[in-house]
This record gives structure tokens, sequence and C-alpha cells, in this order.
């Protein structure tokens, strides 16, 4: 069952510009599949260099020539047989992308990735570029509350606020879970927020669902 909350900002989903389809379940294929190769890679990797070397960085090639990086953050969590949470991060890039914009915004996401690290409830990251412009992230969690401190920083807010506008043409953000770990590869959706941006008004709108 679906529960649809809508912001003051958009009374329909039909307002939303760019993308207005509710793709939480395509999605989800995609982000189930980078789970898996965190899990293949998990699985192959040498666990007597994990606290040596934190996180542990590995570059995949996949198929048509698409480029997934991976990072472990507590390898040792993730190969347990425990409920993980997790944020799936679909996006596009606007068709004429303010590049002076899109360098700023990699050189915050420089600046935010050291203060992963000090973030004990994350486990994991992956990121895939599907095809040109189209990007999806998948963090690895404890709890959906981890990200909370890094959400609040100063960095998080200016890259969120003032950059993505200028940069993105929607995002579509996961929050779910996997029951019983990455072994048992049956994540959950819990809810999908869609973000529209808008060049014009350096805004955005949102559409939020609940699923029950």
């Amino acid at each position: 069952m679906l529960q649809h909350t809508l912001p003051t900002k958009t009374q329909h989903f039909s307002d939303l510009t760019g993308n207005r389809s509710i793709k939480g379940q395509i999605d989800l294929i995609v982000l189930r599949h980078m789970a898996q190769r965190v899990l293949l890679t998990l699985r192959t990797s040498e666990p007597g260099v994990e606290v040596a070397s934190i996180p542990q960085l590995f570059e995949l090639a996949e198929r048509k020539g698409s480029f997934h990086r991976i990072a472990l953050y507590r390898p040792e969590i993730l190969r347990q047989l425990e409920t993980i949470s997790f944020v799936g991060f679909v996006s596009a890039w606007q068709d004429r992308v303010d590049e002076m914009a899109r360098a700023e915004l990699y050189r915050m996401d420089q600046h935010i990735f050291p203060a992963l690290l000090r973030m004990p409830g994350l486990l994991g990251y992956s990121s895939l570029e599907l095809r040109p412009g189209r990007w999806y992230n998948l963090v690895l969690l404890q709890n959906l509350a981890t990200g909370t401190e890094l959400k609040e920083s100063g960095a998080h807010q200016y890259a969120a606020y003032q950059l993505a506008p200028k940069v993105y043409s929607w995002i579509r953000l996961h929050n779910g879970i996997f029951p019983g770990g990455l072994a048992v590869m049956q994540p959950k959706l819990l809810t999908t927020k869609h973000y529209s941006f808008h060049e014009e008004e350096q805004n955005f709108r949102m559409f939020k669902i609940a699923y029950e």
C-alpha cells in the first residue's frame, strides 16, 4: 500500500517537472544489483587487511562500460546476518549543467568524504553511473539515524541546497532496509522522496511516498 504525503509546495505529483515517474521498485532492482556486488566484494576481499586499510576501496567494471566504485567502512558488520538500513540516491544531471557548480559540488564531495570515517554507523558505500548523467548511489548504514549528523553539517547543507539545484534535473531518494543483512538480499523500501529542481527558481519541489 502506498501512502502519499504532499508538501505544501507540490499539491499533485504532476506538478513536478522533469522526472514524474514513481520508479521505486525499478530503482530497487539496480540498488539490489549494487548490493550484490558489495556482497561479492566482501566475500572475495581479505579480512586480514580490514583494520589496517579502512575504508577498503574497489573499482569494478560493469557492462556497457559503466564504472562502479565501492567503499567498505565496516566489512565485519556487513558480513553479519543482521538487518541493516540503506539510502539509495538516484539522480540525473541537467541537460546544460553549470560546470562551475558541478566542479564545486565535486570539491564538496571530497570535503565531505573524510567526515564519513567519523560516522560509527556507516558500513559501506557504492556508486554506479548506469549511463552518462544517470547516477545510482547506495549507502549502507546500521540505522537510518546514522546520517543525521552529516546531513546537518554546513558542508552538506551547502551542497544540497545551494549547488544541487544548479546541477541536477531530479533526484529520487530511497530509504529502506535489508532484513537479515546482505546475505539474505531482500531489500525493502520504506520511503521515497522525489525532488524536482527548477533552474529559474534555484529551488526544488518534493513528493514523498511511504510504503506499507
